[in-house]
């Protein structure tokens, strides 16, 4: 059971200690090799003659060929994409296990590449003294076992992204469309509901359209966000970069929040709306928040929803399950 990468990209931390853990827990060697010749953001694992290719890129658009691979997952899977032998990677969030370990288990030619020398460092920097906060890793001993009742308080730490820093139109677009979303949204669930945390990352463009959401250093500061995101019940998302999620509705469902998000374009598996999440019609529709947040905290159902959450991040995105699931399907199909 061998694992292929090319470089050691932030996106490759839910497969790597995913990949690790299974190897620990099932007593395999750890085969982690550097290959060039696999895609960045790629990754291959080779198992009883069988290539399985993953595909952690943020668009839609694959990165390799799915017919060069018996197997091919992908993040961000477009619905209509989702054929012969191509499967869903649902969503992606940066964690990890035992870093100190790891870097243990690597070759020099991986471990000393200058490329992939970022992540090497932060699997070192075990409480993120020195790297870049809001990048952070989540040690999986941080998730919660349990949903706790905070009395359905809310939560949206969000970020702008400048339209003038990319030269494409529809990306120009989109971004302009994200950030009045994300501004709009903030302010809205401001005002009206006190037990709510929600600001923009401080930089030069949200001091300049949104200097009332500005969250300080502290609250920036990623391992202060998780923290702060463990006392909230009612998380709020939005599609991210190239209209597919980010990390946080990963985020949100390891800790066993319900979610309410702009539609998702992206083919999820056993992901429910009314069970898993709560849907605006579209993504500029931030004037349906507070319905969808009085729906949740109607009867409490927010906590059956933190509960069912809770259980499907264990089966999709825990590394206990990630790996097995994955095996399982091929298993199907073999």
């Amino acid at each position: 059971m061998k694992l292929e990468l090319s470089i050691w990209t932030h996106h490759l931390n839910q497969l790597i200690y995913a990949y690790f853990y299974f190897c620990k827990e099932e007593k395999i060697k750890v085969n982690i090799v550097k290959n060039e010749s696999v895609k960045y953001d790629g990754a291959v694992l080779h198992l009883e003659g069988k290539s399985i290719f993953f595909d952690y890129s943020d668009g839609p658009k694959f990165i390799d060929s799915a017919h060069s691979y018996n197997f091919y997952f992908k993040r961000s899977l477009r619905v209509e994409h989702r054929t012969r032998n191509i499967y869903p990677l649902n969503f992606n969030i940066p964690m990890t296990y035992k870093s100190h370990l790891l870097l243990l288990n690597l070759k020099t030619d991986l471990l000393f590449d200058k490329y992939s020398r970022t992540e090497v460092i932060r699997a070192m920097d075990r409480f993120s003294w020195f790297t870049n906060s809001s990048h952070a890793v989540l040690d999986i001993k941080r998730y919660p076992r349990e949903v706790i009742d905070f009395g359905g308080n809310i939560i949206f730490h969000t970020r702008l992204w400048n339209p003038d820093n990319h030269n494409d139109q529809d990306e120009k677009e989109r971004r302009r469309c994200q950030n009045e979303f994300r501004i709009n949204a903030c302010r809205l669930i401001k005002k009206t509901y006190k037990n709510a945390s929600v600001g923009l990352f401080s930089d030069k463009l949200a001091s300049e359209l949104a200097p009332d959401l500005l969250l300080d250093a502290k609250q920036c500061n990623k391992n202060n966000y998780l923290n702060t995101l463990s006392k909230y019940n009612i998380g709020i998302a939005d599609d991210g970069l190239k209209d597919t999620p980010g990390w946080k509705i990963g985020e949100y469902l390891l800790f066993g929040k319900a979610v309410i998000t702009t539609p998702l374009n992206i083919a999820v598996d056993d992901f429910k709306e009314h069970l898993n999440y709560e849907k605006l019609s579209d993504r500029k529709s931030y004037m349906e928040l507070p319905d969808k947040i009085e729906y949740l905290l109607e009867g409490k159902k927010y906590l059956k929803m933190s509960e069912d959450n809770l259980i499907w991040s264990e089966n999709y995105l825990h590394p206990k399950n990630y790996i097995r699931r994955i095996l399982s399907l091929i298993q199907k199909e073999i």
